[in-house]
């Protein structure tokens, strides 16, 4: 077991194609406005390990791949430009929910993108909460101004109600493609 020992985390919003969507628009048309919208909230989370009890291995690659399951389903919504299967994936609990699920919307009106996940890594799990790195790939299909990238995200995964859910998504790096 990888212990999770988060002192600070900073919420941009909670899901990276909405982080994603913010900051290609920000890269164009950068506003104060635009630019808080990057620092909603902060927020402490911390794990004594002697809280945390241990994962037994078959256990830990199920829970790896129910994780896997939530992210591929939401690229999938979001592919599919499905908000009610998009919100499906998200901890309702996480502080972002009804403003992500406006800005969603409000995308999905303006553009039409492609999402793939290249690379996933659960690096730290426990029992309540699992921390991810992705790689994704998102480009344009049709649509206003939107610069095509591939970003590294740090996601936070919650236990709600027995089931992984989305809470946090961090961006690490943007690379721009054109």
């Amino acid at each position: 077991m990888l212990p999770l020992n988060i002192k600070m985390l900073k919420i941009t919003f909670p899901f990276g194609a909405l982080s994603l969507l913010l900051s290609s628009y920000a890269s164009t048309n950068p506003s104060p406005a635009t630019k808080n919208l990057f620092q909603l909230a902060e927020y402490q989370t911390t794990s004594s390990p002697r809280k945390q009890k241990p994962l037994v291995v078959a256990d830990a690659n199920s829970e790896k791949a129910a994780i896997q399951s939530v992210l591929t389903l939401n690229l999938k919504a979001l592919n599919e430009e499905n908000i009610e299967a998009y919100m499906a994936t998200i901890d309702p609990n996480s502080p972002g929910f009804e403003l992500t699920k406006n800005a969603i919307a409000q995308s999905f009106s303006i553009y039409d993108l492609n999402y793939v996940m290249n690379k996933f890594d659960v690096t730290t799990i426990s029992d309540n909460t699992a921390i991810v790195t992705a790689e994704q790939t998102t480009t344009k299909i049709r649509g206003g101004q939107f610069r095509n990238n591939r970003m590294v995200l740090i996601h936070q995964l919650n236990k709600s109600k027995g089931e992984w859910k989305m809470f946090s998504s961090k961006i690490q790096k943007i690379e721009y493609l054109d």
